[in-house]
């Protein structure tokens, strides 16, 4: 089934089809309401996305955000000792390839196309998939943030690391929702959070640092990740390129 996020062809600020409404996963640690924030209403969500799209360089830099390759290293709890290699390929609409690469460890190949994701070849659904959607919004919140601005939820604020950042949310798919904090003196976004309700709920927290421009685009070079409360590792970019295309035959498993 199609989903929000998923439909990014229609993201190059289009207007946006009707989504499901948007579910209310517990708000994360640290969360609190902000009356004051909330009382600024559409006009304030309005304003604080405009915002963000101009920290990111503006709406030619989203355009050009449809298509990106990175590569850097990457930690995981489950691979303890040196650093893995990491290759991310995303193309609007929701297109991810993700190979991992630890020594010693078969390469890990994950394929996004649509709706469906496939790991080491393998379809696959339940968090593993939910995890491949998640990730895909998140290389393009931007973009995301400004197509679907008439269906995001404002959160009040988040306490994190005594800043105060504001926090919209999205239903990117049924049943899960991203939600993005927002830095409102900078635009920037320095923490995401992903969740599921139902079925086993899952959550994803991205933190955000080392931003740098690539061809006038806002990038974080430095990725901490997280899974249900617990640390999974870091992700350091080394090398982002926006591609005028990629191959098809990326997006295949």
């Amino acid at each position: 089934m199609p989903t929000a996020a998923l439909a990014l062809a229609a993201l190059v600020l289009a207007a946006a089809p009707s989504l499901p409404a948007a579910g209310a996963p517990a708000a994360p640690a640290g969360a609190r309401p902000d009356a004051e924030v909330r009382a600024e209403g559409r006009a304030g969500v309005h304003a604080l996305v405009e915002r963000c799209v101009a920290a990111y360089g503006g709406r030619k830099a989203v355009v050009r955000l449809a298509r990106v390759r990175e590569e850097g290293t990457v930690t995981s709890l489950l691979h303890p000792g040196q650093p893995g290699r990491i290759t991310r390929v995303y193309q609007r609409s929701g297109k991810l390839r993700v190979e991992i690469a630890f020594p010693g460890a078969p390469v890990e190949v994950r394929v996004l196309d649509g709706g469906r994701g496939w790991r080491f070849g393998e379809e696959v659904g339940g968090p593993f998939l939910m995890s491949m959607i998640l990730q895909a919004s998140r290389l393009d919140l931007p973009a995301l943030l400004a197509a679907w601005e008439n269906k995001l939820e404002d959160r009040g604020a988040w306490e994190v690391d005594g800043a105060t950042l504001r926090v919209l949310a999205l239903e990117v798919a049924p049943g899960v929702v991203v939600e993005a904090g927002i830095d409102p003196a900078t635009g920037r976004i320095l923490r995401s959070r992903g969740a599921s309700r139902g079925g086993g709920p899952v959550e994803f927290v991205t933190t955000y640092s080392d931003f740098r421009a690539v061809d006038g685009v806002l990038v974080a070079f430095r990725e901490g990740n997280w899974a249900n409360g617990q640390t999974t590792g870091e992700t350091v970019l080394e090398k982002v390129e926006l591609p005028a295309r990629i191959d098809p035959a990326a997006f295949r498993p």
